[in-house]
């Protein structure tokens, strides 16, 4: 028997992964976007639970902490409809540093650095529910100044 790389549960010497990890790792096999050494690692640190039932294992958003799977389909995933499923995504434009990320939070950070995404967010929460009188257009050019 062997352990996963990805939950450390065992599963058959054949593979790296248990039969549920591996249906995530699969998606990505051949994306030359991501290397599997990078995918594997985003993976195994993301890992939550899985679901026994259904054979599916669940990992964690990066940006948000919320619990949730990947797409076993291989399709377009819409922001709305699909907002709560799981992708990877580069954690700064240009880095080689893969995280799972909710494909809405994932569609709204798009290239934006990780730490500027999170004073943009943090900036639109505020402005939105009124918390602070900031001029919104001015604070977030800032941001986007920073170096």
């Amino acid at each position: 028997m062997a352990t996963c790389d990805i939950c450390d549960e065992q599963h058959s010497d054949t593979t790296q992964s248990c039969s549920a990890c591996n249906k995530v790792i699969k998606k990505y096999q051949g994306d030359t976007r991501y290397s599997m050494p990078e995918v594997r690692t985003a993976l195994n640190h993301a890992y939550s639970h899985k679901d026994t039932d259904n054979n599916e294992s669940y990992f964690e958003c990066e940006y948000t902490g919320i619990v949730s799977k990947f797409n076993n389909k291989n399709e377009t995933l819409g922001t709305y409809k699909d907002a709560f499923i799981l992708t990877l995504d580069h954690k700064d434009s240009g880095s080689k540093e893969l995280v799972v990320s909710l494909n809405i939070i994932n569609k709204m950070k798009g290239d934006i650095p990780s730490d500027k995404f999170k004073k943009i967010v943090i900036t639109l929460g505020e402005h939105f529910k009124k918390e602070r009188d900031i001029n919104i257009e001015n604070t977030l050019k800032q941001i986007f100044e920073e170096p």
